[in-house]
């Protein structure tokens, strides 16, 4: 079997990695980049990215930024942004502007490789003495060339008016080169250029290393400014920033205390650093750090939850202004990837290089470095959790899910944390006692043994485990197209799209468990809410291996799902006349809201059972191959076909096969069946087609009487017509569908069949009822001929039995029953061949019994010793012409007498003693035989007289003699 569909697409952001290229998305509400358990060191792994000792270069470009701004002004603009971050106090960091770039970089001197630099030599990835390349791009031709054309259209300069990007890591969880690009075409106006200084300063804490934040979301439609006071820098929408530009947030020229603490996380000053930053603080003695886990109520850390800290007042009321944020689990991984999308990134770059593997860190938090409120030297912490906007995906995510984060289970606590002081460090262990999800079977199977599907096609599953993926089979037929969807769920088990991204995956049967699927479908790509969706068709008869997997390759207790194979199997009956009728069709899947077509028509649908369809299919005015779908659109489009699965009338690879045909000479006038079968494509009787018999050449006769006749095949396939040939003319018979698959009969008409009584006479008493088997030879041209058909007629006196078939030797034996007949009656039973004219006469006479004559054939003179066994006494009765007379009857008076010795020549005869007597009756058969067992006594010597009597006058005397 070979799966086949249109595979889904899924946007995918600047993704590539290693050494050289554009990383991942963001791993941020806290650093953007965090290593993982390839490429890098393993001491590395799970260590946030960033520049080794907090020192960073970067060289600007030699030309000017636009025709209305200079490179001076440009480069101020960079300067400015740059040392926004350098002055932050508590971090170890100094962005230094190291001079410029040796070349104007332009259209003229740019190759580009991939989104990234190929030249010049200076803004490659492997230049890292250029450790950051601020390039001015005057024309937008450079990002163009980059990215493509219209890349650097001026009319979404909120999103394209400045590039960044890190193309080169180092395998000690350092940054070895990153790229800031500045669009020319986004500076016409003093708001754009307000605009890109904004940008600019996000761009460097970028470079830096840092995500973006979810601080205060729906801030600025709100109508509280100390809301719109809080968004940072590192926002991941910029603010409000739209194609016109202007301010994209409230004073956005100022660090917000979560972009302070996001930096002093990332690049704390120590004991050991705070010599190489002259003027700074030691980050942990004057700040606040708030850590600790969010867990399930069964341990495991829960990922991907907005941790918010905002101080309180005097009143206990939150200030906005300075929240400060940090996603759980920002440094575990947010895509372990699986076995249906693969392991690698869009570039061939291993998922495992992001994010450590370490359960310890699944639910982890930090909101260290937190600088306290200004003017205060304490603080009433107020900590709040929430989920990460579904917006905040791909290029512009918060935490560690690139692909979306899950919602938080349960309901989530509101803490407090007291009297905090510079210096002061509390840790948190948060566990929710109603999160995840029940009434859902964990995933068990493996892909070398999958787990069959339930028989009714609709179950329950959950990942509750990162890289946890189900694994199911079930055998589908060629020629069937079937639909495969999920629906995730939350914890109260209703659809939801901020849980679990089901992917699924089919495989033919006979790939192997390392293949690339041969369909798939992303997470939640269907139309109905936490649908996942996704149809296949098979070639040929095969069992389907699927596996339903997060699309993260992530697993956590509250990732339930709803599973769904919607599949017809069959239907039956395969084959229906033009006007249509009922149809069963068989599969799994099927629902209440299931409708049916029947080549391309609705058919009336009249039940439905998880594996049964009911349905009335429309009358057609075409005949062929049609196919049957199945569609459940209430709720989901899913669908399944069975392509041709029906015919009206004969279809698509419908065929004949001959059972019996005449053929070469066949006698004339002599009707012989014409048997055909059809079957289906798949060599299946196809029941309920029209074969139509027609005499397409010379003469012959159909059982019909016309010239063409129809008959429907039985269950079997099974058609039948009775031809008959003319006296010497040849003839060609068709038999043929309506899909013009036929086969044909070829003869020519012969002599035709004659008969002959073998058996032609019986002699009946009057009276009597008898069981007459009869003979006939069935001859043509002098040689017995087999298989022809001949039928006695009944007439007064004679029943006879149905038609019987001639065999090999000629011979056609039946049966008639004689009874009632009177004296000298006769009565003719005559025998006909084929229906025909041919026929030959058996007579049968009611003789009168009372001139019968009875007459020894065996036994009637018998002499044996005492220890002997007589003979049966054998007579055979007669009619009055010397007839065997069946019928008649026959009585024979037996006595029996001790023995004696003969009589003495002179004296008197020894006198016997009479020891007993018996009177027996017997009818003839036909033969006019009857037969009769001596009368004896065991052991003892006797002599037996007897006398047998027919009619009115005959009789005959027997002796049998037992001597000692």
């Amino acid at each position: 079997m070979n799966l086949c569909h249109a595979r889904w697409l899924r946007c995918v952001g600047l993704l590539c990695g290693l050494w050289a290229g554009i990383a991942p998305a963001a791993l941020a509400g806290g650093p953007k980049y965090v290593a993982g358990t390839s490429f890098f060191d393993p001491a590395a792994t799970g260590q946030p990215l960033r520049w080794a000792n907090g020192q960073v270069s970067y060289f600007v470009d030699q030309g000017a930024l636009s025709a209305t701004v200079t490179s001076q002004q440009a480069v101020a603009m960079v300067d400015a942004a740059a040392a926004l971050w350098s002055a932050v106090p508590t971090a170890g960091v100094t962005l230094t502007d190291a001079g410029t770039l040796n070349e104007d970089v332009n259209a003229g001197n740019v190759t580009a490789n991939n989104g990234v630099f190929a030249a010049p030599a200076d803004v490659t990835p492997q230049e890292t003495g250029y450790p950051v390349a601020v390039v001015f791009d005057a024309d937008g031709s450079i990002i163009d060339t980059l990215f493509g054309a219209g890349a650097s259209d001026a009319t979404a300069c909120q999103t394209n008016g400045v590039w960044e990007w890190t193309d080169h890591f180092n395998p000690d969880a350092t940054f070895g080169h990153a790229v800031i690009v500045l669009n020319g075409l986004c500076t016409a106006t003093a708001n754009q250029l307000e605009m890109m200084s904004f940008q600019l300063e996000r761009a460097f804490g970028e470079v830096l290393g840092l995500g973006f934040s979810q601080v205060n979301p729906g801030a600025l439609t709100s109508g509280d400014p100390n809301q719109s006071l809080g968004l940072p820098v590192m926002e991941p929408l910029s603010g409000a920033c739209g194609p016109a530009g202007g301010a994209c947030i409230p004073q956005p020229g100022t660090l917000r205390l979560d972009d302070l603490a996001a930096l002093n996380r990332l690049y704390p000053i120590t004991a050991a650093n705070l010599g190489s930053f002259p003027g700074k603080e030691l980050t942990a003695a004057n700040t606040v750090s708030l850590a600790g886990t969010i867990c399930f109520r069964g341990g495991t850390g829960m990922q991907g939850v907005n941790v918010v800290a905002r101080p309180l007042d005097a009143n206990g009321n939150p200030l906005d202004q300075y929240t400060v944020t940090a996603v759980s689990g920002a440094l575990f991984s947010g895509n372990h990837g699986n076995a249906i999308a693969g392991w690698a990134d869009a570039n061939g770059v291993s998922l495992a290089q992001w994010g450590s593997n370490d359960p310890a860190l699944q639910g982890g938090f930090d909101l260290s470095g937190i600088p306290l409120p200004p003017g205060m030297i304490t603080a009433t912490y107020q900590i709040t959790f929430e989920p990460v906007g579904a917006l905040y995906i791909l290029e512009n995510t918060v935490g560690p899910y690139i692909d979306g984060s899950p919602a938080p289970s349960g309901t989530m606590p509101v803490l407090t944390e007291a009297s905090l002081s510079a210096g002061a460090a509390r840790t948190l262990t948060v566990t929710i006692g109603d999160s995840a999800a029940g009434g859902a079977e964990d995933a068990i199977a493996a892909s070398t043994t999958p787990r069959p599907l339930p028989p009714s096609g609709q179950w329950m599953g959950r990942l509750s485990q990162v890289g946890q993926t189900d694994w199911f089979a079930f055998p589908v037929r060629g020629g069937r197209t079937f639909s495969v969807i999920t629906v995730a769920l939350n914890e109260q088990g209703t659809p939801a799209e901020n849980k679990a991204m089901p992917e699924i995956g089919l495989w033919n049967g006979s790939d192997a468990v390392t293949a690339a699927p041969a369909a798939w479908a992303p997470g939640l790509n269907g139309y109905a809410e936490g649908e996942t969706f996704v149809s296949a068709a098979s070639a040929g008869n095969d069992v389907v291996r699927m596996a339903i997997a997060d699309e993260r390759g992530d697993g956590r207790p509250d990732y339930a799902y709803e599973g769904w194979v919607l599949y017809a199997d069959t239907v039956s009956p395969a084959h229906l006349p033009a006007a249509g009728g009922a149809i069963v069709i068989r599969g799994m899947g099927f629902r209440p809201s299931d409708t049916v077509k029947v080549g391309g028509a609705a058919a009336t649908v009249t039940s439905i059972s998880p594996n049964e369809i009911t349905a009335i299919a429309p009358a057609s005015t075409a005949t062929g191959s049609v196919d049957v779908e199945v569609d459940e659109q209430t709720n989901f489009s899913a669908f399944a076909v069975l392509s041709g699965g029906l015919s009206y009338n004969a279809g698509t690879g419908d065929a004949l096969t001959l059972v019996t045909a005449p053929a070469n000479t066949v006698p004339a006038d002599v009707p012989l069946p014409f048997s055909v079968t059809a079957l289906n494509a798949s060599l299946q009787p196809a029941g309920g087609v029209t074969v139509t018999y027609t005499v397409t050449s010379g003469t012959a006769t159909l059982g019909c009487g016309q010239p063409g006749c129809a008959v429907t095949a039985t269950g079997d396939g099974l058609a039948t017509m009775t031809v008959t040939a003319a006296a010497s003319s040849a003839a060609v018979v068709t038999a043929s569908l309506a899909n013009g698959a036929s086969v044909q009969a070829h003869f020519t008409g012969g002599a035709a069949p004659t008969l002959a009584a073998l058996t032609p006479t019986l002699s009946v008493a009057a009276g009597a009822t008898v069981s007459w088997p009869v003979q006939a030879l069935v001859l043509q041209n002098g040689a017995p001929m087999s298989g022809q058909t001949v039928v006695w007629q009944s007439t007064a006196g004679v029943t006879a039995g149905g038609a019987v078939t001639s065999s090999a030797s000629g011979v056609a034996t039946g049966m008639l029953t004689v009874s009632g007949l009177a004296e000298g009656q006769q009565a003719i039973s005559n025998a006909c061949v084929n229906g025909t004219a041919n026929c030959a006469a058996f007579t049968v006479l009611g003789a009168r019994p009372e001139y019968a004559v009875v007459e020894a054939v065996s036994g009637t003179a018998q002499s044996l010793s005492v220890s002997g066994t007589p003979q049966q006494i054998v007579l055979r009765v007669r009619d009055m012409n010397g007839n065997p007379m069946a019928g008649g009857t026959v009585t024979l008076y037996q006595a029996i007498y001790a023995w004696t010795p003969p009589c003495p020549v002179h004296g008197r005869c020894a006198a016997a003693e009479l020891l007993a007597t018996q009177v027996s009756t017997a009818a003839s058969a036909l033969d006019g035989t009857v037969v009769f067992t001596p009368a004896s006594l065991p052991g003892v010597a006797t002599n037996t007289t007897a006398l047998a009597a027919t009619g009115n006058a005959s009789t005959l005397a027997l002796s049998i003699e037992r001597h000692p």
